[in-house]
């Protein structure tokens, strides 16, 4: 072993504590190995919040939204874009994304004269787009998550949820403000279904993520499988 260096003061040692920390940080990747250093004890240190659904958005994700006879509108439209062949009219994908949106809807869609009778038929089929769009939305998530790390998933799922309960909220206020109107009732109820379901989905992935990214993931692609 070499021997110890002796300093005749402290300025000299510190003179020589500095000189070898300028060596270090000229060494060729020290910055960038500083930076991911840096960067994992921030996301070690980084707390996921995980929100808790409240009763009602449990109980309204727990109900039925398809009628069982009509599944296979259901089945068919959760794989494929076809359009949806009424007597009345042709739904198409741009109408269903707004028909899954937010209030207020189209008028082409309001005053669809056989609404109400059809409406087993367009709830079923409109389910399956809306499942088939969540199914391409989590397969990318899962694909993000492969490079992610836990903060900056924390952070785009924490916004995603805050969302979701904006939607929520508007869903079941416009159920509340058109009584009289059954279209808009049926959608933005049958949206507030849905939504509650993706944010019970979201808060247990937020869960799984406190628990590790590969967690996250393994989560995600179970649920997934689920839809196959």
């Amino acid at each position: 072993m070499g021997r110890r260096i002796k300093y005749h003061s402290q300025e000299e040692r510190r003179a020589a504590r500095r000189k070898r920390h300028l060596e270090k940080a000229l060494t060729p990747g020290f910055k960038e190995a500083r930076r991911a250093e840096n960067r994992r004890a921030y996301v070690k240190c980084k707390t996921v919040v995980i929100p808790e659904p409240s009763n009602i958005v449990l109980a309204l994700a727990s109900t039925e939204i398809v009628e069982p006879e009509y599944e296979h509108f259901f089945a068919h439209y959760s794989v494929v874009g076809d359009p949806l062949e009424l007597a009345d009219i042709t739904l198409t994908n741009a109408d269903f994304q707004k028909m899954t949106g937010r209030p207020p809807y189209p008028s082409r869609i309001l005053n669809i004269d056989s609404f109400e009778k059809d409406w087993p038929i367009i709830s079923a089929a409109l389910q399956g787009y809306a499942t088939r769009m969540y199914f391409l939305d989590q397969t990318a998530l899962i694909k993000r998550a492969v490079d992610g790390d836990r903060a900056s998933l924390s952070s785009e799922l924490s916004k995603s949820y805050s969302i979701l309960m904006e939607d929520w909220q508007l869903f079941g206020d416009t159920v509340r403000d058109n009584p009289h109107d059954l279209p808009t009732e049926f959608l933005a109820y049958q949206g507030r279904l849905w939504t509650s379901r993706r944010l019970t989905w979201l808060a247990n992935d937020i869960g799984r993520l406190a628990e590790g990214v590969k967690v996250f993931r393994a989560a995600l692609e179970e649920r997934i499988r689920s839809f196959k």
